[in-house]
């Protein structure tokens, strides 16, 4: 996360793309082992909410849909959320197979196109777009 300030404002930049979620996902921390609400997901990590007691720097495991458990390390709190960092990132496949079957559906603007994968394939043909409007 990158912070810039111009003229007395911070602004806030996002390392990589995330993608919402609205999934239950099991999760375990120092033997406890708990399910919790994946609320977002980047290839390096996720935002996960409905639990306490986490703090930056606690080792976790998180169990997504047809994979390997994967470890991580808690880079933040707050409120009962947390922003967890994988070990090792999820192979960019293997993160747009995960978006394609469980992200959360909505009505997707031209912008989402831009930032959000549907398929890499769709959005090369949206930034191509894109670009010849703009």
């Amino acid at each position: 996360m990158l912070l810039n300030t111009l003229v007395d404002t911070v602004v806030y930049v996002p390392r990589a793309e995330r993608i919402s979620f609205d999934m239950m996902v099991r999760f375990r921390f120092d033997g406890y082992r708990a399910t919790t609400m994946l609320k977002n997901l980047t290839c390096g990590g996720a935002r996960i909410e409905g639990l306490e007691g986490l703090r930056a720097g606690d080792k976790v495991t998180l169990y997504l849909p047809s994979l390997k458990p994967k470890d991580a390390t808690v880079a933040w709190t707050q409120n009962g959320a947390a922003g967890i960092e994988f070990d090792r990132p999820l192979h960019p496949d293997i993160f747009e197979d995960l978006v394609q079957h469980h992200a959360r559906q909505r009505e997707r603007t031209d912008t989402d196109r831009l930032t959000q994968i549907n398929n890499r394939y769709e959005r090369v043909s949206a930034e191509l777009a894109y670009d010849r409007r703009h």
